[in-house]
This record gives structure tokens, sequence and C-alpha cells, in this order.
């Protein structure tokens, strides 16, 4: 019997090689964006921001029941010339500006600007003008100093 060598046994196929090929990098997932600003807390009857005139008129509305509620008059418009104290430092409110000239024996008006919250002081000298809508503003009842010089 003969034996039959190896070698005549054709070499098993060889696995193919694969040769790596470079992953298409997955795209970039964009981050979320960020979270939005809450919404300035208005009441139901408030209008929406950005209508401009409707928008003064709440606050100058708002800023006149503030007044009456405190027992104080205001009105629409500014007290023109007469400065005496610009932008009051600290008084935010209406109130408190109204109640700060009364406080001062040298102002005889007062300006509050409704959406900035700004406090002017006025002098006895001057007038008033009812047609600017942003602004409240007030007298204070107090004898005339130009009364006490004659």
């Amino acid at each position: 019997m003969a034996v039959r060598a190896q070698e005549d046994t054709p070499p098993a196929p060889a696995e193919p090689v694969l040769e790596a090929t470079p992953e298409a990098a997955p795209e970039p997932v964009p981050p979320p964006p960020p979270p939005r600003a809450p919404a300035r807390a208005m009441s139901a009857s408030a209008p929406l921001e950005g209508r401009g005139d409707e928008l003064i008129a709440y606050h100058r509305d708002n800023e006149l029941k503030a007044l009456t509620a405190a027992g104080l008059h205001g009105k629409k418009g500014a007290w023109l010339y007469g400065d005496y104290k610009n932008e009051v430092e600290g008084i935010t409110t209406v109130v408190a500006c109204a109640q700060a000239c009364q406080a001062d024996t040298n102002c005889y008006h007062w300006n509050f600007q409704v959406e900035k919250h700004r406090c002017d002081l006025k002098a006895e000298n001057g007038g008033s003008n009812e047609d600017i809508a942003d602004w409240v503003y007030g007298d204070v009842p107090r004898p005339s100093k130009k009364s006490d010089e004659i």
C-alpha cells in the first residue's frame, strides 16, 4: 500500500484579507437650543409686548391707579422746566416719587416715567404738557415762594 504524501493535497484556500476602509465619521449632532427666557409676568388683561402705545397706556394707567390707592393724585403728561432734582436715586415707584416731592419743601411738582421708573422733582416754575403719554406728573400744594418775596 502506498502512502500518499501530503504534498499531493492542495493547500486550503486562504481566507480573503479585507482591508479596513475608513468608516465615514457620523455627522455631529447639534446641541439643543438654549432654554427660552421666562415670559415677563403681566396680567391677562395686559397688552402684548411691542404694541407701543397700548403698552405705554397700560403702564401709565397702572401707575395712576397706584397713586389713587395711596390717596395721591397724578395726571398723564409731564411738568416741563423747573428742574430741581432729576433721576432721583432709589425711587422706583410713582407713589415714592410723589411722596419724595411732598417731603421736600423745595419741590412743587414731580414727574414719573412709567416704563423706566424715573423720578424727577421740579421747582415752582414751568408748566405742564398733558400730551406726553409715557409720563405721569403731580403737584404738591404749598405756598408759593414768589409771594413771600413781594
